[in-house]
């Protein structure tokens, strides 16, 4: 049932009887002003967006719109200097997004379609008060029905809670405008070993398979790429040392084809798999998964073959566990032998 609002209702651009200012004229002014952004518009090119009405009645317009809650911005720029008028806050009555609400919604698209998991909302906390602070009454209450009606499942969330004195290092670290600095890590291992060691930082990475965030880093004492994860990172210290890295390659590598932050220095492979069912054809064509180099076409009796790179066979066998028995290994014969030792072993525990 509909909760009842104590609000008074929000009504509609009201004319002023004593000048003749019409509510489509309130809302063409509005318009004019959101869409000039941060340049504004001058009192003479408001008439000129408004068909050439006289400029008294663009003062009048403008006089009735603070009236009713808008605020303008009234800089002084150019020569001579004239009046810029830019829109910081609408009415409530308006029915248009503002620039700084349409900012918000992207940044928001984006953490949901890039991580699917709570770990990077928190640090978004800054961004969403900035915003918050920009936004008009219409705006605000736009942000609660969708925070009502939005629902993201299908990733996992970290529940440790990120340093943030650490992620700052780590940034530091990785952003330095001279390339990156080494960075010493004190990082405690799935197995609860904690090590010391000195890396160079050179991506982030995240998938809703990982199940976190990582930092894929060059190790010098072993010379490979390691992945650590954000959240066993125990404390960081940006180094003024530059760091150096022999050959981007097998970073670059790791980046590219990690699946679930599983990777290899192996050559990557392609994989096949035939995948039927009711469900899955469909929902593979509809949303192909963010897989390295993926394809998925039409195979015979409605069935599709998905096709993707990986240089591990972890992260593959994970992904395709979750057809169960509607996936079929077609290529290569390593994953084959790998599923099928998987599934002998998961079978005997169901004896």
């Amino acid at each position: 049932m509909a909760r009842r609002s104590s609000r008074k209702v929000l009504e509609s651009p009201r004319p002023d009887s004593g000048h003749l200012v019409k509510p489509e004229r309130l809302q063409a002014v509005l318009e004019a002003v959101r869409d000039a952004g941060e340049r504004g518009l001058t009192k003479a090119a408001l008439a000129q967006r408004l068909g050439g009405t006289a400029l008294r009645t663009v003062d009048r317009a403008i006089a009735l719109l603070e009236e009713q809650g808008a605020r303008f911005g009234k800089a002084r720029s150019g020569r001579p200097a004239l009046i810029h008028f830019t829109l910081e806050k609408a009415p409530e009555w308006d029915s248009k997004i503002t620039p700084h609400a349409r900012m918000a919604l992207e940044v928001a698209l984006m953490a949901l379609e890039g991580t699917a998991t709570e770990l990077w909302f928190d640090q978004l906390e800054g961004l969403r008060a900035l915003a918050d602070s920009h936004l008009s009454s219409r705006d605000r209450d736009l942000f609660r029905a969708l925070q009502a009606h939005v629902c993201v499942r299908g990733g996992a969330d970290d529940q440790q809670a990120l340093d943030t004195r650490m992620l700052t290092q780590v940034l530091l670290a990785l952003g330095h405008p001279e390339g990156p600095r080494e960075l010493e890590l004190g990082y405690q291992a799935a197995s609860g070993r904690t090590t010391t060691r000195t890396v160079v930082p050179f991506t982030l990475t995240h998938d809703v398979f990982s199940g976190g965030a990582f930092l894929l880093a060059w190790d010098p004492a072993k010379q490979e790429p390691r992945h650590f994860r954000l959240a066993r990172i125990l404390e960081a210290k940006a180094l003024s040392r530059r760091g150096l890295v022999p050959d981007k390659g097998p970073l670059e590598q790791a980046r590219d084809y990690q699946i679930g932050g599983w990777f290899s220095p192996d050559p990557p492979f392609r994989i096949r798999v035939r995948v039927g069912g009711t469900h899955w054809p469909r929902a593979l064509q509809d949303a192909p998964p963010a897989l390295p180099q993926v394809e998925v076409a039409k195979d015979k009796a409605g069935a599709v073959l998905l096709s993707f790179r990986a240089t591990d066979l972890q992260g593959p066998t994970r992904i395709i566990l979750q057809f169960g028995a509607d996936a079929e290994v077609l290529e290569p014969r390593a994953l084959r032998t790998h599923l099928a030792a998987t599934l002998k072993a998961m079978a005997a525990r169901y004896r």
